[in-house]
């Protein structure tokens, strides 16, 4: 059996972290973009207890990085958030967001 849920996350004005969200066990397989996001980018962290946070990186050393596509759903290959599933993720806009943001993450099962 299949198990998802989706989760709002804000960026708050003048601000370009999110706040972080439990994984419950789930992976990352998609996001919803606000109309009006400023930032063309969004980077990630991670955190085994959402306090501490690492940059998420791929195999060469390079941040994973999608392109925000306002109102749409940006598809996230979950294979490679294997490890993600066991703690918390933050996204971060490549830019200062001019106004609060709220981002949808949709996470499911394996």
């Amino acid at each position: 059996m299949q198990i998802s849920k989706q989760v709002l996350i804000d960026v708050s004005e003048d601000a370009s972290n999110s706040t972080g969200v439990k994984t419950d066990g789930l992976l990352l397989s998609g996001i919803v973009f606000p109309t009006g996001m400023v930032g063309a980018n969004v980077t990630f962290d991670f955190s085994f207890d959402g306090a501490a946070w690492k940059d998420v990186v791929e195999t060469d050393d390079t941040e994973v990085t999608y392109v925000v596509s306002a109102d749409n759903v940006v598809r996230v290959d979950p294979s490679g958030w294997a490890f993600a599933s066991i703690g918390f993720l933050r996204v971060t806009s490549g830019s200062t967001e001019a106004a609060d943001r709220s981002i949808k993450l949709i996470f499911r099962t394996a």
